[in-house]
């Protein structure tokens, strides 16, 4: 069966002869690998047969939404709102691509294109049948900018009555919760404590077992050469060694303190943007798919 698939495809590819404008027939075939999910296939039929689609305005809604969905499954996000954003608004195609569309954005981090694209859905050609949908994409994207009120407006509209919704719903408004209650650590507040207790900012950013370790390390360096000073003097080699290495630990925990708490907001930023974008994420593949 595999073997008589590639038989198809190559004479599909390479044995009929080519044309300046794709046919049905080779729409269909693209369709039926997409359905097959071989993607890579589908690439390489458009790329031999890539139509001028102004010349085919009976089948580029088609063609934009395999290569649109194509690009999604192969993760080429870019490429995918690229072609789905392209199709019209009278393609059967049209409300998947603008929910696929904003998705893409999204991922990418382009939430005010994402935004732009729902919001344009809204106002022109809007179904009933997708308002939760919608308002769970539009509150989403709202947490990921980090705009408490336009979320709230959005959520408002939460009716917790589907199975398709109620869950990124309830998830999403968990986050709003989090992210309305953290209170983000301060890196100067990290040094400066650092620059009084070695060890304390990490202690203050949470990483309280590095921080008892460079408490440890700068206070052990500190007593050897202090020790070292009292005996030998200041101008040892053993009190100027073990000087230098207490100072160089000793500012690399300020740095390191300052650091940590960056990195543990960065993490907690990730953290809550991936639960968001699985949440917004999960409903539209379940609807649509």
């Amino acid at each position: 069966m595999k073997k008589s698939f590639f038989i198809v495809l190559f004479c599909k590819l390479f044995f009929l002869p080519c044309v300046s404008q794709i046919t049905r027939n080779d729409v269909d075939f693209a369709f039926y690998l997409f359905e097959g999910r071989k993607f890579d296939e589908v690439i390489l039929l458009f790329n031999q047969k890539m139509p001028d689609l102004k010349e085919n305005a009976s089948l580029k809604d088609s063609i934009n939404y395999i290569l649109g969905m194509t690009h999604y499954y192969r993760k080429e996000l870019d490429k995918s709102a690229y072609y789905l954003s392209k199709i019209s608004k009278t393609s059967v195609f049209y409300d998947k691509s603008v929910f696929f569309t904003a998705l893409d954005y999204a991922h990418l981090s382009e939430y005010t294109m994402a935004q732009t694209v729902l919001e344009n859905y809204s106002t022109t050609k809007f179904s009933s049948k997708y308002d939760q949908l919608l308002a769970v994409e539009l509150a989403g994207l709202a947490l990921l900018k980090r705009d408490f009120e336009l979320f709230d407006r959005h959520a408002k509209k939460f009716k917790f009555d589907q199975y398709y919704y109620s869950n990124s719903q309830n998830q999403l408004l968990d986050v709003r919760k989090t992210l309305s209650n953290h209170r983000p650590k301060s890196p100067a507040v990290a040094g400066l404590l650092s620059a009084v207790v070695p060890g304390a900012g990490k202690v203050y950013a949470g990483q309280i077992g590095e921080g008892i370790a460079a408490f440890l390390t700068v206070g052990s360096l500190a007593a050897i050469t202090a020790e070292n000073w009292s005996k030998n003097g200041l101008s040892n080699w053993k009190t100027i060694t073990f000087g230098t290495l207490c100072s160089i630990f000793y500012i690399g925990n300020i740095y390191g303190s300052v650091a940590s708490v960056k990195v543990y907001r960065n993490q907690f930023n990730d953290k809550q943007n991936h639960i968001i974008l699985l949440s917004i994420h999960l409903p539209v593949r379940a609807l649509f798919e």
